[in-house]
């Protein structure tokens, strides 16, 4: 048994999946019915990040990706992680594990993820979006090393 997409982090899961997560999964359990979906509705605007996961990088992924007009962040290979959506997925994860029963299934998780991003205040994103310079400053001055911002 893998710990696998669904979690939010791979400390302790929200729930577990079985088997590994493959390119045909992500795009299948993931990308098709929860991502896409969303970004189609953000607009035409929206960028999709991800990592260099293997995964995320399969071909069929890809192809699936430029097929559905995906408009996809590049993301250097041993790049320095100056994403803040770290510290705001810690946030919702904390959230959703002390306002929540044990979740059951993906729907479970999903609904329960929406209800805390929505009750996520303000505060949050603005201090994440005024840390970015900073974890710029931090990472140069580590010559693109670990920086002690998390």
């Amino acid at each position: 048994m893998v710990w696998g997409a669904f979690s939010l982090h791979h400390r302790t899961p929200l729930f577990h999946v079985q088997g590994n997560l493959t390119g045909l999964r992500y795009r299948d359990e993931i990308l098709r019915p929860l991502a896409v979906p969303t970004l189609q509705q953000m607009g035409p605007q929206a960028v999709y990040q991800d990592d260099n996961a293997r995964p995320h990088r399969a071909r069929v992924v890809n192809d699936f990706l430029q097929q559905s007009g995906v408009n996809r962040m590049e993301w250097p290979a041993c790049s320095p992680d100056l994403n803040p959506i770290e510290n705001l997925l810690d946030e919702l994860d904390r959230k959703v594990r002390s306002n929540h029963p044990p979740l059951r299934d993906v729907q479970h998780l999903y609904q329960m993820l929406q209800a805390e991003w929505q009750a996520l205040p303000q505060r949050i994103f603005t201090t994440l979006v005024n840390s970015m310079r900073t974890r710029c400053v931090e990472c140069q001055n580590s010559q693109g090393g670990y920086t002690h911002l998390n």
